[in-house]
C-alpha cells in the first residue's frame, strides 16, 4: 500500500495546493473548537440574578436610639451671698467633702467691723429707749392729775414708741451683720465630691446682682442620670421602669445598663421638632462613668428570644414583572407580609406571613405559614436582572444561565 506522502506527491500541483489549504482550514477550525470547549469547561457559570436570605432562629430586640449627657443625680452650686475677697480656699477638684465642711473664706475684717458698729448702735438705742421710758413714767401721773396738757403727753408717748422702733431696728442690723460674717465662711451644704472650682485665692466676688457659683458639688457619683431628648413620635413607646442600654466613647464596646426614671412633661423644641426629656438612672458602682459624658442610649421597647427571623429586605421584595397591589397578594395590616421562595417544582411561590417586632435588619415571623427554619427566600435582585424575567423561569435564573450548550469534541484530523 502506498503511503499518504507518495499518493500526495503523485497528485498534480494544483490539487496538492488545494489539499494543503483544506488541511490548514480544518486545523484552524479544530483549534477554535478546542479553545471553545476548554473555555466552556473552566468559564464561571453566570451568577444567580436573585439575592437569597435564610429563615433562621434567634433573638431580636426592638429599640429606640437616642443620646444625652450623663449628670449627677444631685448636684449643688455653692455660691456666696456677700461680696468680698477670697482669703483662703480649703478644697480642690475631686475632693470628698462633708456637710458643713469649710470650703473657702472671704476676708472677714470688714464684716467684723460691721458687727462691732451694729453692737455699738444697739447699745445707743437701748440707752435712748431707757431715757424715753423714764420720761414717760414721770409724765404719766402728772398727766392724769391734769398738770400737763394732752399735747405735752402725746409728745412723750410718741418719743417712747420711736425709741422702741429704733431699738428693734438696731437689733435687726446687728443680726444682719453677724449673719454676713457667717456667710463669709463658705461651707458645703451636702456630703459629696467637688466637681468644679470656679474661684481662686485673692479673687473678688460680687453678690450685688446675682449669686456667683464658686463650687459645684455632686452628692453621689455611684449613680448618675442621663438626660435624653426623645422625639415626640417615639415618646409613646417610653414608660417609667423601662430597661435601657447605653455606651460611651470612653469605653467603646462596653454596654451599660439603665432604667427609665422619669419622663418630664415639659416639651422642648429642637430643630423644629418637639422633644421630651427622659431621665435614665444609671448605676456607676465602679465609677467608670464621668459627669458630662455623652451616652448613646437604646430604649428596649420589646424583645423576643429563640424565634423565627427573616431579613426585613425579604419582606419588602417583589420579583421583577410582578405587579404591585395585586388583589389577594397582600394581607391587610402592618403586621402581615409576603415572602417569595422557589418551591420543589422550581417555580416561584409566595407565602403570606404574620410579622412581629423588628430591629431594622431582621423581623420576627410570628406566623411563618409553610416556611421553616433554614429555607431560602428572595430578598433582592442582583446585577441588571431587573427587566421582568418570566417567573416560570426563575429556577433557571437561580441556577445560572449560559449563552448556549458547550461545544462537542473536536473532529478528527485528516
Amino acid at each position: 500500500m502506498a503511503s499518504r506522502e507518495n499518493i500526495e506527491h503523485s497528485l498534480p500541483v494544483k490539487r496538492r495546493v488545494k489539499l494543503r489549504w483544506l488541511r490548514l482550514l480544518i486545523g484552524i477550525a479544530v483549534l477554535a473548537a478546542l479553545v471553545r470547549f476548554v473555555g466552556g469547561i473552566f468559564a464561571p457559570r453566570a451568577s444567580a440574578p436573585y439575592q437569597l436570605a435564610a429563615v433562621k432562629r434567634g433573638d431580636i430586640r426592638k429599640t429606640i436610639a437616642c443620646s444625652g449627657p450623663l449628670d449627677p443625680v444631685t448636684r449643688v452650686d455653692v455660691g456666696t451671698q456677700v461680696s468680698g475677697t477670697i482669703a483662703r480656699i480649703y478644697v480642690d477638684y475631686n475632693d470628698q467633702v462633708a456637710k458643713n465642711q469649710i470650703l473657702a473664706e472671704l476676708d472677714t475684717s470688714l464684716f467684723k467691723a460691721e458687727v462691732d458698729n451694729a453692737e455699738a448702735n444697739l447699745l445707743n438705742k437701748e440707752a435712748a429707749l431707757e431715757e424715753a421710758q423714764a420720761e414717760y413714767d414721770r409724765n404719766l401721773p402728772i398727766f392724769k392729775q391734769g398738770v400737763i396738757s394732752d399735747f405735752q403727753f402725746i409728745t412723750t408717748r410718741v418719743k417712747l414708741k420711736t425709741r422702741q422702733a429704733e431699738l428693734q431696728s438696731a437689733r435687726a442690723n446687728l443680726q444682719k451683720a453677724r449673719r454676713n460674717l457667717e456667710y463669709a465662711v463658705i461651707r458645703s451644704p451636702i456630703d459629696g465630691m467637688v466637681i468644679a472650682k470656679n474661684v481662686e485665692e485673692g479673687q473678688t466676688v460680687a453678690a450685688n446682682f446675682e449669686t456667683p457659683t464658686l463650687f459645684e458639688i455632686a452628692a453621689d457619683l455611684s449613680h448618675l442620670e442621663i438626660l435624653v431628648n426623645v422625639d415626640e413620635s417615639d415618646i409613646g413607646d417610653i414608660r417609667e421602669g423601662q430597661k435601657a442600654q447605653f455606651e460611651v466613647q470612653a469605653y467603646n464596646g462596653t454596654v451599660f445598663e439603665g432604667v427609665v426614671k422619669k419622663i418630664r412633661l415639659q416639651p422642648k423644641l429642637i430643630s423644629n421638632v418637639v422633644n421630651y426629656t427622659v431621665v435614665v438612672d444609671a448605676a456607676n458602682q465602679e465609677h467608670k462613668l464621668l459627669p458630662g459624658m455623652t451616652a448613646e442610649v437604646d430604649f428596649i421597647i420589646a424583645e423576643k428570644k429563640n424565634v423565627l427571623l427573616v431579613s426585613t429586605a425579604a419582606l419588602q421584595f417583589r420579583p421583577p414583572g410582578e405587579p404591585a397591589g395585586k388583589a389577594g397578594d397582600q394581607a391587610s395590616g402592618d403586621d402581615h407580609g409576603r415572602l417569595w421562595f422557589v418551591d420543589r417544582n422550581g417555580d416561584l411561590a409566595v407565602e403570606k406571613v404574620k410579622t412581629g417586632i423588628a430591629d431594622g435588619s431582621f423581623t420576627e415571623l410570628a406566623d411563618a405559614g409553610a416556611l421553616t427554619e433554614g429555607m431560602q427566600v428572595l430578598c433582592g435582585v442582583s446585577g441588571t436582572e431587573k427587566d421582568g424575567k418570566s417567573i416560570k423561569n426563575v429556577n433557571r435564573l437561580l441556577m445560572g444561565d449560559q449563552a448556549g450548550p458547550p461545544p462537542g469534541p473536536p473532529p478528527p484530523g485528516l
